[in-house]
């Protein structure tokens, strides 16, 4: 079987075009944890039996109460500018210096332990297309996908690196780029084929032109 995970789908336009796009996917999963957000996607796809919605982080760990930091717009009206839609940048890490995230404006979520929920529910005789654009949050989670073995579940990946953003000083002399760059090497030696660039690596700049 064919399945399309999305970790981050924000409000489903991503999704919509990969369905379009490529309607042979057995099921299209998607995780979202912002509220308006979350009932925007199920509004959209409530006809749609192939796509499954869940209001959960994914994470390392299965936890009930943990913390989730807003960005600073997270409500419709009054975002203005590039970056400023719906809770952008909304994310678990409260170190993250980009989308006005503040540690005292937060909720609490129920987060997943991701690999443990990639191994119970799939096997490796499925094709699995991974998509990520969870906030600094993809660092933790394919680390942990690796030692777990997890990562072998998983065809392809396609992600939004982060790491420029966990610190102030951006991509110069940021201390998250030696982390950055050895987790692309480790992705790259089992055979994903990253770049640990954006423009190269995330599927929204891939979706004209490439075959997933």
């Amino acid at each position: 079987m064919k399945y399309y995970i999305d970790l981050g789908a924000y409000d489903g336009n991503l999704l919509e075009q990969v369905i379009k796009k490529y309607p042979d996917f057995d099921y299209y999963i998607a995780f979202e944890l912002i509220p308006i957000l979350y009932k925007e996607m199920k509004k959209r796809f409530r006809n749609n039996k192939k796509v499954k919605i869940y209001r959960k982080v994914v994470s390392t760990r299965n936890k009930k109460k943990v913390k989730f930091y807003i960005c600073y717009c997270t409500e419709k009206g009054g975002c203005k500018g590039k970056g400023k839609e719906i809770g952008t940048g909304s994310t678990l890490l409260n170190r993250k210096k980009t989308g006005n995230i503040k540690k005292s404006r937060y909720i609490y979520v129920e987060t997943i332990n991701f690999s443990e929920y990639v191994k119970e529910n799939f096997s490796k005789d499925n094709f699995i297309v991974l998509k990520i654009d969870i906030e600094g949050e993809e660092y933790p989670l394919l680390e942990y996908m690796i030692q777990t073995g997890a990562i072998f579940y998983i065809n392809k990946i396609y992600c939004e690196w982060h790491f420029h953003k966990l610190d102030k000083r951006g991509k110069k002399n940021n201390p998250n780029q030696e982390r950055h760059n050895k987790l692309i090497k480790k992705l790259n030696k089992i055979g994903f084929e990253l770049t640990g660039v954006n423009t190269k690596d995330e599927l929204d700049y891939l979706l004209k032109t490439e075959r997933i």
